[in-house]
């Protein structure tokens, strides 16, 4: 038997879509597009009602191939509307629901043109009647029908005194959460915000906990970290509870004595959106793009005593001087070499305030976490789950975290509320565009000997990963290949990366050789400043460096990074570049990578280089075809 078809077309819009169905589905099909749409008989289709879709779904016409967008576009000027006639009766003290028709709703709801609408009084009526959840459960089947909004329910039941209640009071571990008047449901999903993932680096990889952060005192009563306050005021607003804040938060006020800079249009957006948010949540914004200065602006307009959280002792005396500069505030340090706490802003390195967080955690009513992705997880969750600071402020170029815990610097610092690009940032001149080169070299016959030889002493595989980087990385052909590139990029400022000590001397020494002004810049060493500022005056052309420059330390004006070697971290490549990237009239910024042919470093190089999508539009589309390739590298 040959099924028959009959043509649909339904008009969306200025599109038309058609689609052959069976005559058998036929009547069953037109009755659903007759809910939601009007026919037109001269042009033999179905047109959409804006006004009887926003009200009853559009689920049949993904049957005819109609994206989502296009129909959210078509009805976007009917929701303005009708949310705007929402709020009126709500205003009113209705709670209303869209619902155009004919058909009389059932009690207490009454209708009112395309609305049925249901007065406060007759609300609280119903609740004294069945109870807080069956009234609930009552107008939420009623208001299936059309289009409403649930928040305004629970506003009219808080309003009303029927809603449950949050209370948060001091506690000496933190702060006391008394609920009270919370449904069975709302209790049990409460208590699941009480859990996080946490992840934790094991000798076979990263391995998930679940971990509670509260604890409970009694039925309806919790312990709660003070970082939960703006979670739990969410949550009463989002559930139509009552929220009572009677905790004593730090309030010492600061004099701002002056604000000597000016903020380009995205930093004071960014601020402006992070205070929307309850002065709680992360802006993330690349290096070079003026995080600090966000910084001093929230601090300004808080107005209150401040704990600045930094990775090094660079960062922390950039900050002091930023602070006391541009804003005139007294500053403190809090370090392994000095802790100074009587001032009005203390700028403080991430280990020694966790070593102390006990002693400051009711002192500051902002904490700001500057480049927090590089802090380990245990050190940042001690100070971030202890501090009394209600204000928090996450500042970071990139928020993943190769451990996965990004989500624990979003949960105490708060949600990203601000992010811009790089070339966002290109096109306003503030930062510089950026070339990428690749060069490779071989490794010598003796060093593939070694390696060969050691690889066979080996049988353990991260071992075995270990030997091939170690002789990938430190190829000694890639010296004379980076003091090249030095020499032609004469007259710029660069900066030469290594993983590690003995590659970065050897280099440093090479470029001596030539008589190229160098300096060596690794952990241990004492004349860090004398280096920068030698760099700055340009009695220096070059700094190499190994991953001291990693960790979000200042240095103005590079031009050039040449990668002589690096692990396979995005994160690690983003932040390297981030160092080259400060824009000025008619600069290039230009990275170069020295790799080794045919090796584990092949990977490795490949691996990180995603962090240049978006800076390098080549690149960009390379990792847009990587990505819709399957299978993986198999590296970390």
């Amino acid at each position: 038997m040959r099924l028959s078809f009959t043509s649909l077309r339904v008009r969306v819009g200025r599109r038309v879509f058609a689609k052959s169905v069976p005559d058998r589905e036929f009547p069953e099909v037109v009755e659903e597009i007759r809910k939601i749409c009007r026919f037109d008989p001269l042009r033999a289709e179905w047109v959409l009602d804006p006004r009887l879709a926003l009200a009853r779904g559009w689920e049949t016409l993904r049957r005819f191939g109609v994206p989502d967008e296009l129909v959210g576009e078509v009805l976007k000027l009917t929701k303005e509307d009708v949310e705007e006639e929402l709020e009126r009766y709500l205003r009113d003290g209705v709670l209303a629901v869209f619902c155009p028709g004919r058909e009389n709703p059932p009690a207490p709801f009454k209708r009112d043109g395309d609305f049925l609408v249901l007065p406060s009084s007759d609300l609280l009526a119903l609740v004294e009647q069945v109870g807080r959840e069956e009234a609930v459960r009552r107008v939420r089947e009623v208001a299936s029908r059309g289009y409403w909004r649930e928040a305004h329910l629970h506003s009219l039941l808080a309003e009303l005194g029927a809603a449950g209640k949050l209370t948060l009071e001091d506690h000496e571990e933190g702060l006391l959460l008394v609920a009270t008047g919370l449904s069975e449901d709302q209790l049990r999903e409460l208590e699941d915000t009480f859990y996080i993932q946490y992840n934790v680096q094991t000798r076979s990889g990263l391995e998930s906990r679940l971990v509670r952060i509260a604890r409970r005192v009694r039925r309806g009563s919790y312990v709660v970290p003070p970082f939960m306050f703006h979670h739990l005021k969410r949550f009463a607003e989002e559930h139509g509870l009552r929220f009572e804040d009677r905790v004593t938060w730090p309030s010492d006020p600061i004099e701002i004595r002056r604000k000597d800079y000016d903020l380009f249009p995205f930093q004071a957006e960014a601020v402006s959106s992070w205070e929307a948010a309850g002065r709680f949540g992360t802006v993330v914004i690349p290096t070079g793009g003026g995080k600090t200065y966000v910084g001093l602006e929230a601090i300004a307009r808080t107005g209150l005593k401040t704990l600045v959280c930094v990775v090094t002792m660079e960062l922390a005396t950039q900050w002091r001087e930023f602070l006391e500069a541009k804003l005139g505030v007294t500053v403190g340090e809090f370090s392994g070499r000095e802790k100074t706490l009587g001032r009005e802003v203390v700028v403080g390195i991430y280990n020694s305030v966790a070593k102390h967080v006990e002693k400051l955690k009711d002192l500051f009513g902002l904490v700001i976490f500057d480049e927090v992705h590089h802090v380990p997880a245990s050190t940042f969750r001690k100070i971030a789950f202890v501090s009394k600071a209600k204000f928090r402020l996450g500042l970071s170029a990139t928020p993943e975290r190769s451990d996965g815990n990004e989500h624990l610097i979003f949960l105490t610092a708060g949600d990203v509320v601000y992010k811009i690009g790089y070339r966002e940032l290109v096109s306003a001149g503030i930062l510089a565009p950026l070339e990428h080169k690749v060069l490779r070299v071989q490794l010598a016959d003796d060093e593939r000997r070694a390696m060969m030889a050691q690889l066979a002493k080996v049988r353990d595989e991260n071992a075995r990963l270990a030997v091939m980087k170690k002789y990938a990385l430190r190829a000694r052909a890639k010296i004379p290949v980076v003091a090249g590139i030095v020499e032609a990029e004469k007259g710029r400022k660069i900066l030469i990366f290594c993983e590690y000590i003995d590659q970065a001397e050897a280099i440093q020494e090479e470029l001596e050789r030539r008589g190229i002004k160098s300096a060596l810049l690794v952990g241990k060493t004492r004349e860090r400043e004398e280096i920068f500022d030698a760099f700055r005056r340009c009695d220096l052309d070059v700094i190499v460096t190994t991953r001291v420059l990693d960790e979000g330390i200042d240095v103005p004006d590079a031009d050039v990074a040449i990668i002589a070697s690096g692990s396979g971290s995005p994160r690690q490549m983003a932040q390297r570049v981030g160092r080259i990237l400060r824009g000025k009239p008619g600069k290039v910024a230009k990275v170069y990578e020295v790799v080794a042919r045919g090796t584990i470093e092949e990977a490795l190089a490949k691996r990180r280089r995603k962090a240049l999508a978006e800076y390098v539009p080549s690149l960009a589309a390379q990792e847009r075809r990587r990505r819709r390739r399957p299978g993986r590298l198999p590296l970390s």
